[in-house]
């Protein structure tokens, strides 16, 4: 963990609902997207952070390398599947 400004925060709900209708928040930080958006959009950053966090909700994570792959690749598939 480190202490700095982060993009997105994800705080799962770790209760097992028989639907899986909640399963938790995501918390998007409105200053990064914005500023990064100048390269691109604030609507493709958003979508990127919201995929992301949607990630960590269903048990993705970054912390070695071969997980970041596999969670980079998850965000590209579901980021391309929503952006035709």
């Amino acid at each position: 963990r480190v202490n700095k400004p982060t993009d997105v925060l994800s705080f799962p709900l770790n209760i097992k609902l028989k639907k899986n209708v909640y399963i938790g928040d995501i918390a998007i930080s409105f200053e990064i997207i914005n500023k990064r958006s100048i390269k691109s959009s604030f609507k493709h950053e958003l979508d990127k952070m919201w995929i992301h966090g949607y990630l960590h909700l269903n048990g993705y994570d970054h912390i070695c390398n071969e997980d970041f792959e596999k969670m980079h690749k998850k965000e590209n598939l579901i980021f391309k599947q929503l952006n035709f």
